[in-house]
């Protein structure tokens, strides 16, 4: 690999410079490759794989510095729609609720479906609603571990016999 002597010196530049330090084993890759060092070379030195290096060195000849010394980890990769559209759809859904609709989760995730054009998982429609600042707002009716009628009437009756045995033995 053959660099010009104004290429060489941008490399070194940006590897004094403190804010391109998570990127400076990619720069020293390229630079050990202008020198004429050999892939096994640079793997025992920097410990990236072959592979990697020669996809880095691709990289740098087309792109340039900047393929280099962006970060290319992380984001939404699997998504349906972008957080606008979400938003967007989401705003539909709401002035259909004001307009005086009923506004249920199953109605919501099937115009979601729709509007992606295939079938997705509640637990993904759920994290949109999450991640929009949408909430559950009604309450349950009752407690699920709420006793029935007849236990709670038994119990306020042990509570006045209690009460009048102790008026008795006074």
């Amino acid at each position: 690999m053959k660099l010009t002597i104004e290429q060489t010196n941008e490399l070194k530049t940006y590897l004094k410079d403190k804010t391109y330090s998570p990127f400076h084993r990619r720069l020293q890759v390229i630079l050990f490759r202008a020198e004429g060092l050999s892939y096994k070379e640079i793997t025992n030195l920097i410990g990236y794989s072959k592979y990697t290096i020669w996809s880095l060195q691709g990289k740098y000849e087309l792109e340039g510095i900047s393929a280099l010394v962006k970060e290319t980890r992380g984001g939404r990769n699997r998504q349906y729609l972008t957080h606008q559209e979400e938003e967007a759809f989401l705003k539909e859904q709401l002035t259909a609720s004001l307009n005086g609709e009923f506004l249920t989760i199953n109605s919501l995730y099937e115009a979601y479906q729709k509007r992606v054009g295939h079938p997705t998982t509640k637990e993904g429609f759920y994290a949109l609603l999450k991640r929009h600042g949408w909430r559950k707002v009604t309450p349950r009716p009752e407690h699920p571990k709420k006793a029935d009628a007849n236990i709670i009437l038994a119990s306020k009756n042990k509570i006045f016999i209690q009460e009048n045995k102790k008026a008795l033995q006074e």
